[in-house]
């Protein structure tokens, strides 16, 4: 069972990250990169942390449902989110 943090972070480079609480991995990091941020999510830019920020918290729901599909099927600390996590 995954108990994320209410905060989306900048890391300044791919976009977007938010942590969860897992109790076998402890903390585990989702990274949203640019091209999610902008293929899948319709938004994003590489250079505006702010609205990067702001377009996760706006699609929180659909970001938490796709970090649920991916430790699901790729249960690590660190997983990068892809497309296809956002298919289900």
């Amino acid at each position: 069972m995954l108990d994320f943090d209410v905060l989306f972070v900048s890391d300044k480079r791919l976009g977007c990250l938010v942590r969860a609480d897992e109790p076998k991995y402890g903390r585990v990091q989702f990274l949203i990169g640019h091209l999610i941020l902008i293929d899948v999510l319709g938004g994003g830019n590489p250079v505006d942390h702010k609205m990067n920020i702001e377009l996760c918290e706006r699609e929180q729901t659909r970001i938490r449902a796709a970090c649920r599909q991916a430790f699901k099927e790729r249960p690590n600390a660190v997983i990068g989110l892809q497309a296809r996590d956002f298919m289900n």
